[in-house]
């Protein structure tokens, strides 16, 4: 409610605005001296008001002190990104939830902001389309031919002008991929302003890995099997302990073959173009075999599971 009555900026801007005229000010000075000859009961109901004025201001200016702190979050309350945004005009959003997250920009473009990934744009969106990130998201881009929407992945940046395309860039990790399914966009590279890779234009269906221990960049087709090579889910050489019962909300297939692989020790091999737009809502109990689960997980989706000795391997029919 003091946002919608008392704007931030619009307090501010009083504050900025300096005093009153004089004569206005000495107009008030006389009235408060004659106001301060009445009786005494109307002293004490002045002193009063003074005390709960002045209580008032303490709560109205410590309220919008919190307001102020809480949207001058920036880059620097988060090394893992380096943004050139003005620190004033800095919007930082990170998703510390275990399911992705939906947030619509001014501009009207979506961004699908997956578990522990962080952006940082300019809070006039509208006039810088530019977004800094780390880890993983999906972008969903609205038309603007005057705007182009850039996104900054470490080394690299992709510029669009309305299109829809997947950006992963995880620090540590050693490549840095960007996959285009809809639109256009043009993929650039540079380190301290020198080039690492020459401007590449995507297609619909298109894939660029950015290999940062070797600089080189390859382009290949993401939605065929050539391309796309088995990966084992979940972390080998760590020990988890499986609950009593674990719930999935909405997460990247993935992810859950990640968790499943960790708490039952036994290897679960998939490709990722394979699992890539499915997600899963499901409760599970501790009895449950994970032969059981994974079927679960594979028969709605069109998916065959293998088991052999090795694990067990999940690809499309």
């Amino acid at each position: 409610m003091l946002e919608r009555y008392l704007p931030e900026e619009e307090f501010l801007q009083l504050q900025e605005d300096g005093h009153f005229p004089e004569t206005v000010s000495r107009q008030w000075l006389k009235n408060i001296h004659q106001q301060t000859v009445a009786v005494d009961y109307r002293k004490k109901w002045a002193k009063r008001l003074a005390i709960a004025a002045v209580t008032a201001g303490v709560l109205v200016g410590g309220t919008l002190l919190l307001l102020q702190r809480s949207h001058q979050k920036t880059a620097a309350d988060n090394p893992g990104i380096t943004a050139t945004i003005p620190s004033g005009q800095q919007q930082l959003t990170t998703n510390n939830s275990h399911k992705a997250m939906a947030i619509v920009l001014p501009d009207g473009s979506v961004v699908r902001l997956l578990p522990a990934a962080t952006m940082v744009y300019n809070k006039q969106f509208r006039e810088n389309r530019s977004i800094y990130l780390t880890v993983e998201a999906d972008f969903t881009v609205a038309s603007d031919e005057l705007h182009p929407f850039v996104v900054y992945s470490d080394e690299l940046y992709t510029t669009a002008l309305g299109t829809f395309f997947h950006v992963k860039a995880i620090p540590g990790e050693d490549i840095i991929s960007i996959r285009l399914n809809s639109g256009r966009v043009m993929v650039q590279g540079s380190v301290n302003k020198k080039k690492v890779i020459n401007d590449v234009v995507l297609t619909p269906g298109k894939e660029l890995n950015y290999y940062r221990k070797t600089g080189k960049a390859l382009v290949s087709d993401f939605n065929t099997r050539k391309t796309d090579i088995l990966v084992r889910a979940g972390s080998s050489g760590t020990v988890y302990t499986k609950p009593d019962w674990y719930k999935f909300n909405n997460q990247p297939m993935s992810q859950v073959l990640d968790q499943l692989s960790n708490y039952y020790g036994i290897a679960i091999y998939y490709y990722p173009s394979d699992v890539m737009e499915i997600y899963f809502d499901g409760k599970f109990e501790k009895t449950d075999s994970l032969e059981t689960i994974l079927i679960d997980l594979t028969l709605p989706n069109n998916l065959k599971l293998i088991r052999n000795d090795s694990g067990f391997i999940i690809k499309r029919k």
